[in-house]
């Protein structure tokens, strides 16, 4: 298992200190595990799987996909009510999985489009414009 959690953390993209934030533990701990000089509890085991959509079977005996494969109830549920389609799921799964800063990139960076969007000649009080902000600006501050 502690091969597997180094698989895992090298695939995210994260550093020790990144992947052991998101867990509640020291880069230090994760180093420990990564090298076999400390075993995974089940609580951690547990954590790691929620926390980064990693498939239990496949952490515990390697077997299986390594990731929780999408559409879950909830994904099926989005995909039906708003037509998606498969991109429209892999953004989503991706952006599920960033940390809390590379989602707070993303977000700055939609609400830079939004602030530039040109007003559609048809709006010229701007009212939809202003909705889009502050829904945007509400999601920033409330995240």
């Amino acid at each position: 298992m502690n091969t597997r959690v180094k698989n895992i953390r090298k695939l995210l993209n994260l550093s020790q200190e990144e992947f052991g934030k998101r867990l509640g533990v020291t880069a230090a701990g994760i180093s420990r595990i990564e090298n076999g000089k400390r075993n995974l509890t089940e609580q951690m085991i547990v954590h790691i799987c929620k926390e980064f959509n990693v498939n239990e079977n496949w952490l515990r005996n390697g077997e299986g996909e390594i990731f929780k494969q999408f559409p879950n109830p909830v994904m099926e549920e989005l995909l039906h009510q708003y037509q998606l389609d498969d991109l429209d799921l892999r953004i989503i799964n991706e952006y599920i999985m960033l940390d809390e800063n590379k989602r707070k990139v993303i977000k700055d960076y939609l609400m830079k489009i939004v602030h530039n969007a040109s007003i559609p000649d048809y709006l010229t009080d701007g009212e939809l414009r202003n909705e889009m902000l502050n829904c945007a600006e509400n999601n920033i501050i409330r995240d």
